[in-house]
């Protein structure tokens, strides 16, 4: 393990030693046979001014790949963003939709509540009629027999004096018994 990461440090110390320059790009002739070749300095000039078009056009390339690589970037983060505000905007959408079925949801049950309230209101005050139209009807068919089994002989004075006012009821029709001090 120690002699790989050793061997990788003296690759990158010889690669950062070793900076070869490059040949310049002469062209040979059609009658170059391999032997010693002498270069005018007419032909130096013209191989170096390839070599600096040939660099300068490597160096617009890679800025055009990193330009392009920029852009892409660049419509990604455009991409996720709009990704992020659709998001939010349906989670929005959702948080105002759960409140307002909320809140239909609370005014249906008060309505409801409401509507439950005044049917037994109705319902309280239907019982109370049925119950005051029994106590008439129970005083009045026991008033018309009192009347016409007791006929005393004497004078109506007694009559209505000995009889009183007829025992009050409840609404469930049961007979009210008052104590002694409230007759």
């Amino acid at each position: 393990m120690r002699i790989l990461v050793r061997l990788k440090k003296a690759l990158i110390n010889e690669k950062k030693r070793r900076k070869r320059g490059k040949a310049l790009p002469l062209e040979a002739g059609e009658d170059y046979h391999g032997r010693a070749v002498f270069w005018s300095p007419r032909k130096v000039k013209e191989a170096r001014d390839r070599q600096l078009q040939q660099g300068l056009k490597e160096e617009q390339l890679q800025h055009q790949k990193a330009e392009a690589a920029r852009l892409r970037q660049e419509r990604r983060q455009e991409k996720l963003q709009a990704a992020q505000k659709r998001r939010a905007a349906r989670l929005e959408a959702q948080i105002t939709r759960q409140e307002k079925k909320a809140r239909e949801a609370a005014d249906r049950a008060s309505r409801q509540a409401a509507r439950k309230a005044q049917q037994q209101l109705r319902q309280a005050q239907k019982t109370a009629q049925r119950g005051k139209r029994r106590c008439l009807k129970i005083a009045t068919k026991a008033g018309s027999k009192k009347r016409a089994a007791a006929q005393p002989q004497g004078s109506s004075e007694a009559a209505g004096t000995a009889a009183g006012p007829p025992p009050s009821q409840s609404r469930h029709g049961r007979a009210i018994k008052f104590p002694a001090k409230y007759r």
